[in-house]
């Protein structure tokens, strides 16, 4: 099920995300602060997916009650857009890279790697950004590359969606690739190739042209779902920066 952000209280969660809100002083001593409920968060995310994040769970990691966490976070959708943006900050995008292309392939990687590394960030809906500093960080880092690079202003929105919409697509097919990667699974293939053998005897002769792919990804050893996934990948965002570069620099008629 994907989660959307963003419908928590919008003054509380944005002062939380861009550090505006103070440490209580009345009250009993707090022993511990926002970013350790958020770090709790996220590694139970990271463990089991962001469904198993509730109040609850997140006290339990944390040896606390989960009524003793509202002080912190007010709610489980703050807590998740929180989250969201705090993981951002492990992006870190390069400043200094001369070549735009470059820049670009390495941003998209990037950014995938950090998907990789917390499946849950796909779990949650693309439609609504967080609006915290650390995520707005990642778009302003393109951002930077493609204004570098010459691309147009009336460009760049198209080019931003395009990028965001094939590595969180790549990141998608190669989580779900991994996870495919076992035994049973390559049982199960086996299995169906044998069926559709005997269901299907002219496949290849029908679908001669997807046939040929299948062929092609299968080539070079083991773990094909993970290597194809790949190589979409780095495929797909060549075809696009070769399309940027028609925008920045038109071939002469």
């Amino acid at each position: 099920m994907t989660e959307v952000i963003g419908q928590g209280d919008a003054a509380r969660t944005l002062a939380l995300l861009w550090g505006k809100v103070a440490t209580p002083k009345r009250g009993p001593r707090h022993s511990i602060g926002s970013d350790e409920v958020i770090a709790a968060a996220v590694r139970i995310a990271d463990r089991q997916g962001l469904p198993a994040v509730t109040m609850r769970a997140v006290g339990n990691e944390l040896g606390r009650t989960a009524m003793s966490l509202y002080t912190y976070v007010l709610s489980r959708e703050v807590l998740v857009d929180l989250m969201y943006d705090s993981v951002h900050a492990e992006f870190g995008a390069p400043r200094n890279v001369k070549d735009w292309r470059k820049a670009i392939a390495s941003w998209c990687t990037r950014l995938r790697d950090l998907y990789l590394a917390h499946p849950w960030l796909l779990e949650v809906s693309s439609a609504r950004p967080v609006l915290g500093p650390k995520e707005q960080e990642v778009l302003e880092s393109l951002l930077r590359i493609l204004t570098k690079a010459g691309l147009p202003l009336e460009d760049r929105p198209a080019a931003t969606s395009a990028l965001f919409s094939v590595v969180r697509g790549a990141a998608k097919q190669a989580s779900e690739a991994r996870a495919a990667v076992t035994e049973e699974d390559a049982e199960w293939w086996a299995e169906r190739a044998q069926a559709l053998a005997v269901a299907a005897p002219d496949f290849a002769e029908r679908f001669p042209e997807s046939t040929a792919m299948a062929t092609h990804q299968r080539k070079g050893g083991p773990q094909p779902w993970i290597r194809a996934a790949d190589q979409a990948f780095t495929g797909a965002i060549a075809l696009i920066v070769d399309g940027l570069s028609q925008r920045i620099a038109p071939p002469a008629e």
